[in-house]
């Protein structure tokens, strides 16, 4: 029977407490290897946390260490985690979904590399990250597995990946290492994985390059880099990526472009507030000069730029 020693874990918001809770419950004797991303800030505790929880061996992946048997191997803040010829290998490529460790690079990679061996699960975790490296490890007949929502903190990436990929299994996170153990030693029964033929309709490296010119561009720039944006499509799955490398699922682009849209306004109040600032200084030169009009003026456009710092605030607070 097929062994599905492999698995890769992705979370997100909430994502700690889920990944501690699925290593706490992972035999001593677990006998795959677990690849483990989740999107975090420029220094994570992560892998001391999760070699707390378990009796299993729990580092920080390095590149072109060779991975084992009986070993969680945590990516690193700021670089993509990815697999290829039995070593892990760290990228500072492009960020996938505005974050980088990415979900989907590591699941990706791992599908290519491993194929059917593989078991990807998604917990915890804001938007639709995962979904598209879920649909990745499916294509290769791996097995996809998600946490329930209902007992996920962030029910959005597990309610997302059961959208858009016909998952295998849907499970508390407490249960989901008892899975995989018989998952890895051939125990469970076996399940018709693989999408029907011609339902992958791109086939992408570890890390996407320059998109393929069959590939729509869209009226829309890059929130990361501001290139122009082409649209793709993985079965029912829509991407968003730049001649960069740079992708996004379609919520992933909404709260990039949200982002951006923020940083813009914010330039415009601190361009307004130099403007009054500006202005109340050439008001003082002015107040006793013959040049009355020039003085009013000013004071008008200081209390217009007033009036407009007031409402982007409240544009901001609205976004």
């Amino acid at each position: 029977m097929q062994r599905r020693d492999i698995a890769v874990v992705g979370a997100s918001t909430g994502g700690v407490e889920a990944l501690r809770l699925f290593v706490q419950n992972l035999p001593d004797d677990y006998p795959g290897t677990i690849f483990v991303v989740m999107h975090v800030g420029p220094v994570s505790l992560l892998p001391q946390i999760l070699a707390r929880s378990g009796a299993i061996p729990t580092v920080t992946a390095e590149d072109g260490m060779r991975y084992e048997p009986n070993h969680i191997y945590v990516a690193p803040p700021n670089r993509h985690l990815l697999i290829r010829d039995g070593e892990m290998k760290l990228s500072a490529g492009p960020r996938e979904n505005s974050q980088r460790p990415a979900i989907d690079a590591l699941f990706r990679s791992a599908a290519r590399e491993l194929r059917s061996r593989v078991a990807g699960v998604v917990l915890s975790g804001a938007l639709d990250d995962g979904s598209a490296g879920l649909f990745a490890v499916k294509s290769r007949n791996g097995i996809a597995i998600v946490q329930d929502p209902k007992q996920a903190a962030a029910p959005d990436m597990p309610l997302n990946a059961m959208k858009n990929v016909s998952v295998d299994y849907v499970l508390p996170v407490a249960e989901i290492p008892a899975l995989l153990t018989r998952l890895a030693r051939g125990e469970e029964g076996e399940k018709e994985t693989g999408m029907e033929a011609g339902e992958m309709k791109l086939e992408r490296d570890e890390l996407v390059q320059d998109p393929p010119p069959s590939e729509k561009q869209i009226s829309m720039a890059c929130p990361e880099c501001n290139g122009p944006l082409y649209e793709t499509a993985e079965g029912q799955l829509a991407h968003f990526q730049c001649n960069v490398g740079h992708t996004f699922s379609p919520l992933s682009l909404s709260a990039a472009h949200s982002e951006a849209l923020e940083r813009a306004l914010w330039v415009a109040v601190r361009t307004l507030n130099e403007r009054i600032t500006l202005h109340r200084q050439m008001m003082k030169r002015e107040r006793n000069s013959s040049q009355e009009a020039l003085f009013r003026r000013l004071e008008e456009s200081v209390k217009i730029a007033e009036q407009d710092v007031q409402l982007l605030r409240q544009i901001i607070e609205r976004i």
